[in-house]
């Protein structure tokens, strides 16, 4: 059903929720959505249904009808760095890997997408075959030749961390001393890496979807150029929950990482290196951090 200016439009609990995180930005963009979307259906020429009732926490999204009759998937994002440039990188993906781009505005925060039929997403197969997919669907993203511009590239990223992080990982209950050491790696791995690709960025479970075009696609990517190794620290991260009351989660871990590297031909270590770093650059608990940094520290 097409929606009107007047129309409440389906907000998904986790969008509703983390919405304040966004500040003014957030509620300008809250207050503006209803309006944006009739006014992209009458310069899309498309009709645009209720919402999906999703996970994610920086965009509403929605199925949509084109002109043509066939289905898409339109998506409005709240305005952030870590998003601006996706729409460039799907471009640049092409379809290989992730979702194509259908359309997108002149400012890169509204897409429309491919629709990913029938749309399950990893964590609903087994840990081992779910990682053999990512494997696969992470060999065809970084395949693409990555264009310096207008990426973001990994080494900018981290020296931003290692600014903020002091203040940061203190905040969340972090030690010092594991902050200290967290930058040191940080640095290390940036100053060795001696392949630089296009990366999703954002990469774990929740973000591939079961399709028709290819078997699987990766969805909501937050490029940035830089170390394939980086590409697994999120994967490795969403699975800390699975593991944690387990005696000791450092073998499972270990043991994960291991399988993504012989079938990536990375170095285990800089996975279990990024993994601990991004744990603190994008605040996970104190009690995981201690977990992926004793994983990198064997």
């Amino acid at each position: 059903m097409s929606q009107s200016p007047s129309t409440d439009l389906f907000l998904p609990a986790p969008l509703l929720n983390a919405l304040p995180g966004f500040g003014a930005e957030g509620a300008l963009w809250l207050e503006r959505l209803p309006a944006r979307v009739c006014e992209l259906e009458r310069a899309w020429s498309i009709t645009v249904e209720r919402a999906l009732d999703s996970s994610g926490i920086s965009a509403w999204v929605a199925p949509a009808r084109l002109s043509d009759g066939s289905d898409a998937i339109l998506k409005i994002g709240i305005p952030h760095p870590e998003s601006r440039y996706e729409a460039h990188a799907l471009r640049v993906w092409n379809g290989r890997g992730a979702v194509r781009l259908l359309r997108a505005s002149e400012d890169g925060f509204t897409l429309l997408l491919e629709p990913c039929v029938p749309g399950a997403d990893l964590w609903t197969l087994p840990e081992a075959e779910a990682d053999a997919v990512a494997a696969g669907v992470l060999e065809r993203l970084w395949e693409v030749t990555a264009p310096g511009a207008p990426f973001d590239q990994l080494a900018e990223v981290v020296e931003g961390w290692c600014e903020q992080l002091p203040r940061m990982a203190a905040a969340n209950g972090c030690e010092q001393d594991m902050v200290a050491h967290a930058i040191e790696v940080a640095r290390h791995l940036v100053g060795t890496q001696s392949r630089t690709v296009l990366l999703h960025g954002d990469f774990h479970p929740g973000n591939v979807l079961s399709a028709e075009r290819q078997p699987w696609l990766a969805i909501d990517g937050k490029p940035v150029v830089g170390d394939p190794a980086y590409d697994l620290a999120e994967w490795i991260a969403n699975r800390y929950e699975a593991v944690e009351r387990s005696l000791d989660p450092v073998v499972p871990l270990r043991r994960q990482i291991a399988r993504f590297a012989g079938r990536l031909h990375l170095d285990p270590a800089r996975i279990a290196g990024w993994t601990f770093v991004k744990s603190l650059a994008w605040e996970w608990e104190p009690a995981a951090a201690r977990t992926f940094r004793a994983v990198f520290a064997g």
